[in-house]
């Protein structure tokens, strides 16, 4: 697959400017260049070759399986050529996902396709959703949060699959992760408080229900420690930290109609 997208500007160098009307050119040609979108992710050829072992690690596809790939520039994935027994694993472009998604089902044909992660579910498809989250890095330097979907599980509509993801994890350069630490209602930082006072919570907690430490004996024992500092609350203060922090967030509740729902699925 032809990766090299041609521009006008491809070959106008960048260039420093001294002057503001010089600034002020510079700004109008970058308005010509093209933007990086997730619709021109050309996926490294390490991903692909992994999730393609994954495939076949699975029983999924086996070495005789003609694999197509019809995401291209200038490409037709509706015209493409689609030899008996083939399947599609590709990254699509991601602005007509659903699209996609819902045309290889309706016309019976095999896919593995890489999707977005926060929007990978397609309503009603009989498909099963992988959202994996794994952070790839295009060759295009955009970083998106991907997910799959395939049609060659059936009967599961949602997996996390987490080989997949170690096998793309496994070629791609691992990202710094920083370890989020959740605390019991008798602690409190300033990172707790900000996200109370953020929601416009009024939450008080006088100087003689608390006391200041910088670390709790369990995060030192573990070589690890508070963000800056934090207090221990007394019991009341604890309950009243805790109603703060009720205030600020939403638990969706089910309806009679979507119980009933769950009913059903609990009788199959």
């Amino acid at each position: 697959m032809n990766t090299n997208q041609l521009s006008l500007f491809d070959d106008v160098p960048e260039q420093e400017y001294d002057t503001a009307e010089g600034d002020e050119y510079a700004a109008f040609v970058k308005k010509f260049k093209p933007k990086k979108t997730t619709d021109d992710c050309y996926t490294p050829p390490e991903v692909y070759d992994a999730v393609v072992g994954w495939l076949r690690s699975e029983g999924l596809i086996d070495d005789t399986t003609p694999i197509v790939r019809p995401f291209y520039p200038g490409g037709d994935y509706q015209r493409a050529a689609y030899p008996p027994g083939c399947v599609v694993v590709d990254n699509p472009p991601f602005s007509i996902y659903a699209q996609i998604v819902r045309w290889y089902l309706a016309h019976g044909i095999r896919f593995m396709l890489f999707g977005p992660q926060l929007t990978l579910s397609v309503f009603g498809a009989d498909a099963c959703f992988m959202p994996i989250s794994a952070n790839i890095t295009y060759e295009n330097s955009a970083v998106v949060n991907t997910g799959f979907v395939t049609n060659l599980i059936q009967g599961v509509r949602l997996w996390t699959a987490p080989t997949l993801r170690a096998a793309i994890m496994a070629v791609v350069p691992t990202p710094r992760t920083i370890t989020k630490n959740t605390y019991p209602d008798n602690v409190i930082t300033c990172a707790n408080a900000g996200k109370i006072a953020s929601r416009g919570v009024d939450l008080r907690i006088n100087a003689d229900q608390c006391r200041c430490v910088h670390n709790v004996d369990m995060l030192k024992a573990a070589g690890r420690k508070l963000f800056g500092y934090g207090w221990i609350l007394s019991t009341n203060a604890a309950a009243e930290r805790a109603a703060a922090e009720r205030a600020v967030s939403t638990t969706v509740q089910l309806s009679e109609r979507e119980w009933a729902i769950v009913a059903e699925l609990d009788k199959k």
